[in-house]
């Protein structure tokens, strides 16, 4: 008994410091893209939810808007499929309407889902746009999202909502 107090605080002791991963260059093409017609004001509140998701977060790099079926809108660094192919984890978070967050992609098998996304994405956040809409967030390093970003990510869903359905 003495000696697992003496190991516990020894343990206690140590002054343990996470290793945070490094960011990497992702490799695709650059976008700034509404794809569908919006009105003047819904398209300045999507580009501004995207901008400021690319801006307020460190490791953000891509952000793509789908809804009824339909890429909206991508902005930054973006993969080799032209569009969003909704999968199961697309669809669980719309249906459950449901933040999903994938810390570390790579060891993931959901991976190859994100084909519209770089292929060394690192992370990925999907957040529910309404019923039938998601934005998608990936990132450029493993476990890049803290707590703020989430939150700032789903307090923008409902003016994501309100530029899908006409501004």
């Amino acid at each position: 008994a003495v000696a697992s107090a003496i190991l516990v605080s020894a343990l206690a002791r140590i002054d343990l410091t996470v290793r945070e991963k490094e960011s990497v260059k992702l490799a695709g093409v650059d976008f700034n893209e509404v794809l569908v017609p919006l009105s003047p004001d819904a398209e300045a509140l999507l580009r501004y939810a995207g901008e400021m998701i690319l801006r307020v977060s460190g490791a953000a790099r891509s952000v793509v808007v789908y809804a009824q079926d339909t890429t909206v809108a991508r902005f930054g660094t973006m993969g080799r499929a032209q569009t969003l192919q909704a999968g199961p984890i697309v669809l669980d978070a719309m249906n459950k309407r449901k933040q999903q967050y994938l810390a570390d992609l790579q060891i993931l098998p959901g991976r190859v889902e994100f084909g519209y996304l770089p292929i060394n994405t690192q992370a990925v956040l999907v957040q529910p746009i309404g019923s039938n809409g998601v934005m998608v967030v990936g990132a450029d390093k493993v476990r890049p999202f803290t707590a703020r970003d989430l939150v700032v990510i789903e307090r923008l869903e409902p003016l994501l909502r309100t530029a899908l359905e006409g501004g």
